[in-house]
C-alpha cells in the first residue's frame, strides 16, 4: 500500500507541475490534442476493444446485471459517437482568458472578471470507461490537469484509454503529467486521493 500512495503522490506532483504549464497552452495546441485523440480513437479502435471485452467478461462472471454490462461496454460504434464528441468539444470557444461582467468605476477603473484554469483536477466514476474521455478532453480543452480514477469493472478499457489521451496529448505539445491515471483498485487510495489537497485543486 505505501508503494502505491507514493505512486500517487508523484502522479499527483507531475499533475502540479504541468499545470502550471498547461495554463498557459494556445488553443491551438489544446484543439491538436483533441484532434489527436478523437483519431486515436479510431484508429485504435480495436485495441481498445480488446481490453474492453476482457473488463466485459471479468464483469459478466462476477454477476454483473446487464445494465451495468451495457455501461460498461464498448463498440465500434460508441467510439465512434465519442470520438465526435471530442470534435464537438475542440470546435467549441477556448473559455482561458475570457472576460465578462466588465464595469467602469466612478474613478475610471475598470473591473470584471476572467476566466482562468483551476489547476489539478481529480476524477471518482465508475463503470463507464466513455468518462475517461470525456472528463480529460473537458480538463485539456479548459487547461487544467486531470487524475482520472476510475471504477475496477473498468479498469482495463480506461487504462487504454488514459494512455490513448497521454500520448495523443503529448504528440501535440501538452505538457507531460498533464493527464494522470491510477491503475491500482485499492479503495484506500481514494480517501488518500481527497486528501491531497497540496496538489488537487478540486475533486
Amino acid at each position: 500500500m505505501k508503494s502505491a500512495v507514493s505512486e500517487l503522490e508523484e502522479k499527483g506532483k507531475a499533475a502540479r507541475a504541468a499545470a502550471h504549464r498547461l495554463a498557459y497552452l494556445s488553443t491551438e495546441v489544446k484543439n491538436k490534442a483533441l484532434r489527436n485523440i478523437s483519431n486515436d480513437l479510431l484508429t485504435k479502435k480495436n485495441e481498445i476493444l480488446v481490453d474492453n471485452q476482457i473488463d466485459c467478461k471479468e464483469g459478466e462472471a462476477s454477476g454483473m446485471n446487464a445494465a451495468m454490462l451495457d455501461r460498461l461496454m464498448l463498440n465500434s460504434s460508441r467510439l465512434e459517437a465519442i470520438a465526435q464528441d471530442v470534435l464537438t468539444v475542440a470546435a467549441l470557444p477556448d473559455p482561458i482568458g475570457e472576460t465578462f461582467d466588465m464595469r467602469t468605476v466612478p474613478n475610471g477603473l475598470q473591473i470584471g472578471k476572467k476566466r482562468v484554469p483551476l489547476g489539478v483536477i481529480g476524477a471518482i466514476y465508475e463503470s463507464r470507461p466513455n468518462v475517461t474521455i470525456d472528463i480529460s478532453v473537458l480538463c485539456l480543452k479548459s487547461g487544467n490537469s486531470i487524475i482520472l480514477r476510475g471504477g475496477k469493472e473498468a479498469v482495463n478499457s480506461n487504462s487504454a484509454l488514459a494512455k490513448l489521451v497521454q500520448d495523443a496529448s503529448a504528440s501535440a505539445g501538452v505538457p507531460e503529467g498533464a493527464v494522470q491515471f491510477i491503475e491500482n483498485t485499492d479503495r484506500a487510495l481514494v480517501n488518500h486521493l481527497l486528501q491531497m489537497g497540496n496538489v488537487i485543486d478540486m475533486v
